[in-house]
C-alpha cells in the first residue's frame, strides 16, 4: 500500500508540475491584462482553490477560419463535481438576424464573430441558448493543426472517402482523406472536421464528426504520455489562441481535467432544421426544444430557466403574443412556451393586414420585463414603446423568422 501511495504521489506531483510550467509558459507567451498577470502560477499548488472555483462553468469555444468567422462555435460544461464534461454545438449557419446587419451572410450566427468580435459572438449565443457564457477560448486553425502535431496525432474512423476542393477559398482548402480507422495529423485533422460537403444532413453530419474527434482528442490528452508535451503545447498554442481564463483558472481546469481523466464526452447540438430562406441556406433553430436540451447539457433534470424563483419573477409580467404571419397558431405555440416559464399571457391573436419577417418584442411598461421575454424566446429585437394605459407589460410580435 506504501509503494501505491508513493507512485500515486509521483504521479500527482507529475500533474501538477506539469500544468504548472505549462500554464507559465502559456501566459509569457500571450498578452494578458495586468490583474490576469499578477495570477500566474510559479510554485503554487493548481489544487488550492477555492471552492466556488469547483462549480461548473460554461465555456464559448470558437474555431475561426482564414476569413475570421466562427467556423466551428459550441459551449463546453465542465463539471468537476460529476467529473462530466458536455458540449453544445452550434451550426455555423444557424439562422440569427442581429439589429443593423441586413445582408444574407449577417443572418448567420458565424457573421457575429467577424462583425462583432468574441463580445458579440458570446451575446448571440446567451441570448441563442439562453444561459451565462462564463470564459471564452478563441482558437485559429494554424494553432489547432499545431496541437495535434505535437500530441501525436488523433485516431478516428473516417465513414468514407472525403475529397473536397475550393480554390476560391482564402488559402485555398483541398480535402483528401480516405474511408477508414485511422491516426489523422494537424493537417489532416483540419480537413476532417472542416469538412461538411458530403454528410446527408449537411452541418449536422460534420458536427457529429467534430464531437467524435473530440471525444477522441480529450482521450488523447488525459494519456500519461502527453504531460510532459504539456510546456510545448502552451507555446505552440499560445501564439494562436485568445481567452479571458487567468492563469490560476487555466491551472485549475487542466490539473482537474487530467487528473479525473473524463472516459467520455455528453455531446449536444442545437435542435432545429436546416432549411432555405429568400434562396439562402440557413439552421433554423427551434426555439421549444432548446431549454429542453439546454438543460440537459447543463445536467439538470429540471428545465434550468424554469426555477421557482424565475417563473416568480415573471408571473408578473403581463404578455400580448400576435402572430405576424401566415402560419396559424404559431401565437398559441409561443404562448405556451412563455406559460410554461410562469408568464402571465393575456392575449393572444393576429395581425391583419401585413407581415413581418422578423420577430419583434415590445416594452410597453418595463424595458427589463421585455428583455425576459425576449430572451425566453430567443428574439433579438427589443424595442420601447411605453404605453401608460396599456394592460400589458409586453408586446410580443411574431415574424417569419419563428415559423420555420
Amino acid at each position: 500500500m506504501k509503494k501505491i501511495a508513493k507512485i500515486m504521489g509521483i504521479v500527482l506531483l507529475g500533474i501538477v508540475l506539469s500544468v504548472g510550467i505549462g500554464v507559465y509558459i502559456f501566459y509569457k507567451n500571450i498578452h494578458v491584462p495586468t490583474a490576469q498577470e499578477n495570477n500566474l502560477i510559479s510554485s503554487s499548488n493548481p489544487t488550492e482553490k477555492k471552492d466556488e472555483d469547483s462549480s461548473p462553468k460554461n465555456i464559448l469555444v470558437v474555431g475561426s477560419d482564414e476569413n475570421n468567422l466562427s467556423d466551428t462555435l459550441f459551449v463546453a460544461n465542465y463539471n468537476p463535481k460529476n467529473k462530466t464534461i458536455s458540449i453544445i454545438s452550434i451550426p455555423r449557419d444557424t439562422y440569427y438576424p442581429r439589429p443593423g446587419y441586413n445582408s444574407p451572410g449577417d443572418k448567420k450566427i458565424n457573421a457575429a464573430f467577424a462583425e462583432e468580435g468574441i463580445n458579440g459572438t458570446k451575446k448571440a449565443v446567451e441570448n441563442l441558448l439562453g444561459i451565462n457564457i462564463d470564459h471564452y477560448i478563441t482558437l485559429d486553425y494554424e494553432g489547432f493543426k499545431k496541437v495535434i502535431d505535437l500530441i501525436g496525432g488523433v485516431e478516428v474512423d473516417i465513414p468514407f472517402d472525403m475529397k473536397y476542393d475550393d480554390n476560391s477559398s482564402n488559402p485555398p482548402l483541398h480535402i483528401n482523406l480516405k474511408k477508414g480507422r485511422q491516426v489523422l495529423d494537424g493537417e489532416k485533422a483540419i480537413q476532417f472536421v472542416r469538412y461538411r460537403h458530403g454528410y446527408i444532413d449537411g452541418d449536422l453530419g460534420r458536427i457529429k464528426a467534430q464531437h467524435q474527434f473530440l471525444e477522441a482528442l480529450f482521450k488523447k490528452l488525459t494519456q500519461p504520455s502527453t504531460l510532459p508535451k504539456l510546456p510545448s503545447l502552451a507555446i505552440a498554442v499560445s501564439k494562436h489562441l485568445k481567452t479571458d481564463l487567468t492563469a490560476t483558472e487555466i491551472a485549475q481546469y487542466a490539473y482537474q481535467f487530467v487528473k479525473d481523466r473524463p472516459s467520455s464526452i455528453r455531446s449536444f447540438t442545437l435542435p432545429g432544421e436546416p432549411d432555405y430562406k429568400d434562396g439562402v441556406s440557413y439552421f433554423f433553430p427551434d426555439n421549444t426544444k432548446i431549454p429542453e436540451v439546454v438543460a440537459e447539457f447543463l445536467g439538470d433534470k429540471t428545465i434550468f430557466s424554469f426555477d421557482s424563483s424565475e417563473i416568480e419573477k415573471n408571473k408578473t409580467i403581463k404578455v400580448e403574443v400576435l402572430n405576424g404571419t401566415n402560419t396559424p397558431g404559431l401565437a398559441s405555440k409561443y404562448a405556451d412556451m412563455l406559460r410554461k416559464q410562469g408568464f402571465d399571457v393575456v392575449r393572444i391573436g393576429n395581425i391583419t393586414g401585413t407581415t413581418f419577417s422578423t420577430s419583434r418584442v415590445y416594452a410597453r411598461s418595463d424595458e427589463e420585463k421585455a428583455k425576459r421575454v425576449a430572451n425566453a424566446l430567443s428574439i433579438v429585437h427589443v424595442e420601447k414603446d411605453i404605453t401608460p394605459d396599456s394592460n400589458v407589460d409586453v408586446t410580443v410580435i411574431l415574424g417569419k423568422d419563428k415559423s420555420k
